[in-house]
């Protein structure tokens, strides 16, 4: 039976001191470090370390609608001549899901006038309307009936617009677009509430919106339609990992930007899981029920974090800036010690020593250069 032996606080802002400033890939929020200094972590023989996370707070320096999910694929024909492209929000927040569809609208109507055809929008065709807020009467699933400007037949055919999830931006799309970049895994799907396409198609058979496109006289109209109510967020959790070695679990694809399976479980280094909110992310946790994980290395003078999506990229930031301004975070870590039980003759091991650092203060965040994990 296990009995705890000791408790305390450690108390971490890894807001930036007089001019001090991150370098390398630290930036005091994506990816920080604390160095125990002279005051390391350490356990005995026959104990084990807990460390708890029961505090989190930072501003929320991303917005909602950003890289990781403004992003939809537009292949179709043009009189028989084949057209592609991308269509991409502008990055940041909506009001309400209404706002959102209507910039969709545009840019819907933006793309096929560079592409040759000047559509306009058919009046309250849209669906949901400009304004539309969650629990108004309506089902916010995202509609729009678009017509040639001129009345005549708008000769496209073949038309496939995709919410891509999967890493590789294949043909027939733009060359320019980046094969790993945040091209091609995006989580448009569910911000517009349109199917997810997981694996490289570009069939009729595979689009996230239905459409219809001959659905009135003259063929001058084409219909678009969701299958699921449109979302402020795709991101409602924020996931922070250590860089110990621990025994709590996962889903693989919380931590890998592939569409994997949720039932496929692997070990993890995830410590905390935190909630956002319009203005603020973080949490108070009862101490009766912390997020925590279980420690077997006898001493420790430094721990890595990192905080990341549902998806493990890292957050699209809204400044490059990464140390000036509001991007940090304040939190409070508990270490406890506890005893296994066992024979208290055994003979004691050596205290393995990893990366001491003999400074002054007790706590310290620091910037460092060093590899992640």
């Amino acid at each position: 039976m296990s009995v705890l032996i000791s408790s305390q606080d450690i108390y971490v802002s890894t807001q930036q001191s007089g001019s001090a400033s991150a370098q390398g890939s630290d930036d005091g929020f994506n990816r920080f470090r604390i160095a125990m200094n002279s005051n390391p972590l350490t356990t005995g023989n026959n104990q084990y370390g807990r460390l708890s996370v029961t505090q989190f707070s930072a501003y929320r320096n991303f917005y909602y609608v950003n890289n990781w999910n403004n992003k939809v694929w537009i292949t179709f024909t043009l009189n028989g001549v084949p057209k592609d492209g991308i269509v991409e929000l502008d990055i940041k927040d909506y009001g309400n899901i209404g706002d959102i569809a209507a910039e969709f609208t545009n840019k819907l109507i933006a793309f096929f006038i560079t592409k040759g055809v000047a559509f306009v929008t058919i009046t309250g065709s849209q669906t949901p309307t400009a304004g539309y807020v969650k629990g108004d009467t309506g089902n916010g699933i995202y509609g729009i009936m678009l017509e040639k400007s001129d009345g005549s037949d708008h000769l496209v055919a073949n038309l496939v617009i995709q919410c891509r999830q999967y890493l590789q931006a294949p043909a027939p799309m733009s060359a320019s677009v980046p094969a790993n970049g945040p091209y091609g895994f995006n989580d448009s799907y569910a911000l517009l509430g349109g199917k997810r396409i997981s694996a490289q198609s570009a069939s009729t058979s595979d689009t996230s919106f239905d459409t219809d496109q001959r659905p009135g006289a003259n063929n001058a109209r084409i219909e678009i339609l969701g299958f699921y109510p449109l979302q402020r967020s795709t991101t409602q959790y924020l996931y922070m990992s250590c860089s110990e070695n621990t025994s709590n679990m996962e889903s693989q694809n919380i931590s890998s930007a592939r569409p994997l399976s949720d039932s496929h479980i692997v070990s993890s280094s995830i410590i905390a899981k935190i909630p956002i909110n319009d203005t603020l992310i973080g949490f108070q946790q009862d101490q009766s029920t912390p997020f925590f994980v279980e420690l077997d290395n006898r001493h420790i003078s430094e721990i890595l974090f990192e905080i990341k999506d549902h998806h493990g990229r890292q957050l699209d930031m809204i400044s490059d800036v990464t140390t000036v301004g509001n991007m940090f975070s304040d939190m409070v870590f508990n270490w406890e010690v506890y005893s296994r039980g066992g024979n208290p003759h055994e003979l004691q091991a050596p205290v393995k020593n990893y990366n001491i650092e003999q400074n002054t203060m007790a706590v310290n965040v620091r910037a460092n250069t060093g590899d992640g994990f």
